[in-house]
């Protein structure tokens, strides 16, 4: 499409830039005009954050064409208030009441409460979480977000800010503290990776994998290497040291070599001078593929016969924990009660997609990135460029979101190694579908309960098989399996403990790290499980936790004796008490 020059009106300045048909408002604000305020999350218009207001109404930028916005006014998070001095009522309220997480989301929910508060100048809490319905957030669950938008509604009527919090007379415990990120949050002006830009920067792109299981039977990429403006297409045999990585098991290519195992493992790299010309390299890459049978579901991976997925087997761990004789503990029991349970996959869905911008500096390689466990990055890029640790620096930004997927690597090794092949600074943001289907998620588990009481409710055996479906690659499973093991039972003692783990290979997508690490998934078993010995001995919900509860000098289902912070039985006694008094009941 030719170009066009348009004018827009941005937060009260008239700028005019060139743009295609076709260009986004969310691309002419950020690359155009420098306006990283309006984040890309989704691309779709189902996020929010990238909303902007047009004309006094929230809009997201990601899915309006730029040129619709001339002759309108378009106010960004950059134009309401830009530091400490000149906060916005709705900025400060944020910051004050705690607000702020990740901040990838905030300038987007602060935008779309401004239009409200414009318009509604005592909105009620059903007016303030519609005004927001359509900006995403997963780290602050929106308590907060809505009490900062009616402090802000309050303080713009000019009312005096009250706190219903009881702070301490001196001391930090207790105390209300203030993020110290937040105001650049609130502004706009913290710095995400795909904010970033390095002068004569490359972009890259990852051809993946269609199939769950094949074999590669040869990749042909002289037609993209032949396309001008594409300065690198990289495969296996261009990675200068280790193609293996893997925090526990290093079982997992950068880029395939003869076979792949999930769809959407990484074959090749691009890097080009715009994204539009990495999309059209990784479409001329051709690969021959011979599709192999694939295994999806854990129980039948575990078969004699079923299809491997790595040539060493596919029961990748195997945790098991013994205390005490579990035949004896369910002879003694007077109630046994058997129960099957199965957990869901869990997508992190982090507003922020995956990020990287890496360049060499004075024979250094630095990545700028999104991340949880920046010293795992830098050891794994040092093995695969073959560089000493010291050559490799990772330089965390604030990252929007994570929630253990972000662990993981991701988008770094591909950065940096089209930067090292090529020279310059190379930028790889990930799409949210890219992102969808590659990262790690949430193992999804079958798991089967057998628990023995006495008739007065107490735990005499716990007989639990767990199955985890770790999908194709390692990455953080058997940790996580551990975890779940040893917490089978939950908070609860019990003198006789059988446990299997399995953490299984699959041709599924990765399970890694994600909030609980392994605990959530067996919490739903092991309390309704003494919920219904509860019932079948006549006790409370409450009662029959209490005659369980581990507590000091308990024994663990390792065996470990507690003597210090066991706090389970005095929450339990304060909660209780809590819900006692509001009930009016005579027991819980």
């Amino acid at each position: 499409m030719s170009p066009r020059k348009i004018r827009l009106n941005v937060n009260g300045i008239v700028n005019e830039i060139t743009v295609s048909e076709d260009t986004l408002l969310l691309d002419a604000l950020r690359e155009h005009l420098g306006l990283t305020g309006a984040k890309r999350g989704c691309g779709k218009g189902e996020c929010g954050a990238c909303t902007v207001l047009i004309d006094d109404s929230p809009v997201m930028s990601c899915i309006y064409p730029a040129i619709k916005a001339e002759g309108r006014s378009v106010v960004t998070i950059e134009g309401i208030g830009d530091d400490e001095k000149v906060l916005h009522p709705l900025q400060r309220q944020f910051v004050e009441k705690g607000a702020v997480q990740c901040g990838f989301c905030t300038p987007g929910l602060i935008l779309s409460s401004k239009a409200l508060l414009d318009r509604n100048a005592r909105p009620n809490e059903l007016e303030i979480r519609t005004a927001i319905s359509g900006n995403l957030c997963r780290c602050t669950g929106y308590t907060k977000v809505v009490e900062a938008i009616g402090a802000a509604a309050g303080e713009l009527r000019g009312e005096a800010a009250s706190s219903k919090r009881r702070e301490p007379a001196s001391g930090a415990i207790g105390r209300s503290l203030t993020r110290i990120d937040s105001l650049g949050k609130v502004t706009g002006k913290a710095v995400f990776t795909d904010d970033m830009t390095l002068p004569r920067m490359l972009f890259a792109g990852v051809l993946r994998s269609p199939h769950p299981s094949a074999r590669i039977v040869s990749i042909d990429r002289a037609a993209a290497l032949s396309h001008p403006g594409i300065r690198a297409v990289l495969t296996a045999e261009d990675i200068p040291g280790s193609n293996r990585f893997g925090i526990i098991v290093k079982d997992q290519p950068y880029l395939a070599v003869d076979r792949v195992r999930f769809v959407g493992e990484a074959i090749a790299v691009v890097a080009a001078e715009t994204k539009e010309l990495v999309q059209e390299g990784l479409d001329k890459i051709r690969v021959s593929y011979e599709a192999l049978p694939a295994v999806f579901d854990p129980w039948e991976a575990m078969k004699a016969d079923a299809p491997k997925v790595h040539e060493g087997g596919n029961i990748q761990h195997h945790r098991k924990i013994r205390k005490g004789n579990i035949e004896e503990g369910l002879a003694r029991a007077d109630i046994v009660i058997e129960k099957t349970f199965s957990s869901q996959t869990v997508e992190h869905a982090y507003i922020e997609p995956e990020a990287a911008l890496a360049h060499m500096d004075q024979g250094q390689m630095v990545v700028y990135c999104c991340s949880q466990a920046p010293h795992y990055y830098r050891n794994e890029i040092a093995a695969m460029l073959a560089f000493p640790i010291s050559k490799v620096r990772i330089i965390r930004l604030a990252t929007g979101g994570g929630f253990g997927g972000k662990i993981e690597l991701s988008a770094q090794p591909y950065a940096a190694l089209c930067s090292y092949i090529t020279g310059k600074p190379v930028k790889y943001v990930f799409t949210r579908e890219e992102s969808v289907f590659t990262s790690t998620k949430r193992h999804a588990f079958d798991m089967h309960y057998k628990f023995g009481a006495t008739n007065d409710g107490r735990l005499t055996a716990a007989h639990v098989t767990i199955v985890s479906n770790g999908g194709a690659y390692a990455s953080y499973g058997p940790a996580v399996l551990t975890r779940s093991a040893t917490m089978a039972i939950g908070p609860y003692e019990c003198p006789n403990v059988h446990v299997d783990a399995y953490e299984v290979y699959t041709n599924y997508p990765i399970g890694g790290a994600m909030r609980g690490f392994g605990a959530p998934q067996m919490s739903p078993c092991h309390e309704a499980i003494i919920d219904e010995i509860g019932r079948r001995c006549g006790l409370s919900p409450i009662e029959v936790r209490r005659r369980n509860m581990l507590r000091p000098g308990s024994s663990t289902t390792t065996d470990q004796i507690l003597e210090h912070g066991v706090g389970a039985l005095e929450t339990l006694e304060r909660t209780s008490e809590r819900a006692w008094r509001s009930s009016g009941k005579e027991e819980i």
